[in-house]
């Protein structure tokens, strides 16, 4: 008995930290490439990278989390 309450607190603390650890990546349409910084700026803060970049579109990953 004392083994299952230990895996049941094991599960719910791996859990919860996989849910915490996602990366945040998202899409900006901008047509300048100050729009891009902009966008990227409002979501993610100072923290930011951008992963590619085509014409209008660029894809964008936050560092750290925000709150």
């Amino acid at each position: 008995m004392k083994k299952k309450w230990i895996l049941l607190i094991l599960a719910t603390i791996w859990l919860n930290c996989a849910c915490e650890t996602s990366n945040s990546y998202f899409y900006v349409k901008a047509m300048k490439p100050e729009e891009l910084k902009i966008n990227a700026f409002e979501r993610c803060g100072n923290k930011y990278k951008i992963i590619a970049y085509e014409d209008d579109t660029a894809i964008i990953k936050c560092l750290e989390k925000n709150d």
